[in-house]
């Protein structure tokens, strides 16, 4: 074998070792990555939106509302894409309909925020919405709840 022909085996062997480590380490990378996401997806923070009974948004108000829940994935910081979706969640409790929120718990606070002059934000985790405390507000009378003052 000439010298030209050990030289291109020599090259194509480091060639052959470089792609090698770069896919091992390609392979490191995304293991670690998906077990972020796994993690992050593990301590996700929940809230339970409560309307009172006269709940009547303007468009104003929703607005806002898609607008903070669009912020969250960017509040969450670097992580995989999966993982800080924010997720909606409509479901039935006992007949009632019940308006649940899902996202990073990076982002704990944006998800517990208000966005609704007429909507209580609970802790899903605590029981039935109705059992949940609601936030009373200084010179502003209870809205009643269901049963109370006759109501069925």
């Amino acid at each position: 074998m000439s010298a030209a022909g050990a030289a291109v085996w020599s090259v194509r062997g480091w060639m052959l070792l470089a792609l090698v480590g770069a896919a091992a380490g390609g392979a490191g990378v995304r293991a670690w990555w998906l077990r972020r996401a796994r993690k992050a997806l593990q301590g996700r923070c929940a809230v339970a939106l409560v309307p009172a009974a006269g709940f009547d948004p303007s468009r104003e108000e929703i607005g806002r509302h898609a607008v903070r829940l669009a912020r969250i994935p960017a509040s969450a910081g670097w992580m995989p894409r999966r993982s800080v979706g924010v997720r909606i969640r409509l479901m039935t409790e006992e007949g009632q309909l019940a308006y649940r929120l899902e996202g990073p718990a990076t982002a704990a606070a944006l998800l517990r925020m208000p966005s609704f002059t007429d909507v209580d934000v609970a802790d899903p985790d605590r029981g039935k919405s109705a059992a949940v405390p609601r936030i009373q507000f200084d010179g502003v009378p209870p809205v009643p709840r269901e049963g109370e003052n006759g109501d069925t």
